[in-house]
């Protein structure tokens, strides 16, 4: 069976036939596993935001159900086909910092990706990412990064959040704390665009947070919100996987 961007399965058949029905249908995924999750935990209203690499994928659910259009687009190109609700925004770990002429700090939506990665992955990424000042910080273990399979590079880290303080004025720690400000403004942002910009009252609702990077700042984002809590379920750097089998 095959995903379809409505959050409903088909055959691959179907799908070959009727390829548009598979856009963003990864990112679907996400929001289907937030609305199961919700269901079995007495969360019927959900904001499910999806943390990864490169992007910020938001969804809604109310009842329990998650919200389908026909309003869709991909690639900036309409699609007209019933597709779950989703705002998605380049912020993610990947999300590069960088000072604009004004001087002022930007994080995205430009990407380092998988390849080469962020400065502390080793893999000859030199720019700053989320995941980079994150590490300065402290709010992530370099020593026991991906179940500890892999471990992170504080000295790159910080030598390239090093460049963006030295543009800044300001000392390394400021600078990295700096872009987790300006990475989950831009969150809170997208949010407030399919939420609050909507009429709906955050208040009465769960963010559900996945993605690989989604928990490290899931509750920042829900208390800027005014949201009652934040939610991290299992295996979240896997969710939308579940959201395949559910």
């Amino acid at each position: 069976s095959i995903i379809q961007a409505n959050g409903g399965s088909t055959s691959a058949n179907h799908a070959r036939r009727l390829a548009v029905t598979t856009v963003n249908s990864g990112p679907a995924g996400g929001v289907v596993a937030a609305a199961f999750y919700g269901r079995r935990n007495k969360r019927p209203r959900i904001v499910s935001v999806d943390m990864g690499g490169t992007s910020f994928d938001i969804g809604l659910v109310e009842g329990g159900v998650s919200r389908v259009t026909t309003e869709g687009a991909f690639q900036g190109l309409p699609v007209k086909i019933p597709i779950i609700d989703l705002h998605i925004i380049g912020a993610g770990g990947g999300s590069i910092a960088w000072i604009d002429r004004g001087g002022a700090l930007n994080v995205g939506p430009h990407s380092a990706g998988a390849e080469p990665g962020p400065a502390c992955y080793g893999r000859g990424g030199v720019e700053a990412t989320v995941t980079d000042a994150n590490v300065v910080l402290g709010r992530l273990n370099p020593d026991n990064f991906n179940a500890g399979r892999m471990s992170l590079d504080r000295d790159a880290a910080h030598r390239a959040v090093s460049a963006i303080a030295d543009q800044l004025g300001t000392t390394v720690e400021e600078a990295a704390l700096g872009v987790v400000r300006v990475v989950n403004a831009n969150m809170i942002k997208g949010i407030a665009t399919v939420t609050i910009q909507r009429g709906i009252d955050l208040r009465d609702f769960s963010l559900l947070s996945f993605g690989g990077a989604g928990g490290v700042h899931a509750v920042d984002i829900a208390r800027e919100l005014g949201m009652a809590e934040a939610v991290i379920p299992p295996l979240p750097g896997t969710f939308s996987a579940i959201g395949l089998l559910v």
